[in-house]
């Protein structure tokens, strides 16, 4: 038997822990699309904080020049302006589960019971089977203000490199 109370706690705790996990993993498209500079020489490590610049491919790019020859540029691209970016959040979960119920100590207790699964009990009775489900929903989330400023930043950068 386990209580009500920490049944639901030990549900609450796995949904914050899945929703952690997810939002680490969208934390870690700054290590996809950014790279640690070089520390500068003569300076402690521990005074710094650490410094990303963006991961970046060079593209020819055609430019037509002054006196009308087409010409290829070599632009740097940011990876980061380059793909549609996804952060996702969990958005609902459900749980249903059967379950018997009882008082003990003046505290609600579940019992959980799987004994004798497709028998009958006493007097032909159905015994108490205990099941569950859970269901995750993800969607995606809101790109921050933040991480929008940031890219919004790149992309100029990039247009003005081609303009």
């Amino acid at each position: 038997m386990i209580s009500f109370k920490q049944f639901v706690t030990a549900i609450q705790d796995a949904i914050v822990t899945a929703s952690d996990a997810i939002m680490d993993k969208n934390i870690s498209l700054l290590d996809k699309y950014f790279t640690e500079a070089p520390k500068p020489a003569g300076i402690n490590d521990t005074d710094t904080k650490h410094t990303l610049i963006p991961k970046s491919v060079i593209l020819e790019y055609p430019h037509l020049t002054s006196t009308g020859v087409v010409e290829n540029l070599e632009v740097a691209v940011p990876l980061i302006t380059l793909v549609p970016l996804s952060l996702s959040k969990v958005e609902k979960a459900f749980l249903t589960a059967h379950f018997e119920m009882e008082i003990v100590n003046d505290e609600v207790q579940l019992h959980f019971s799987d004994k004798d699964k497709g028998s009958t009990g006493l007097f032909n009775k159905k015994p108490k089977t205990a099941w569950g489900k859970i269901e995750l929903t993800f969607s995606p989330q809101e790109t921050s203000e933040g991480f929008k400023l940031l890219i919004a930043g790149y992309e100029d950068i990039l247009k003005r490199q081609i303009a």
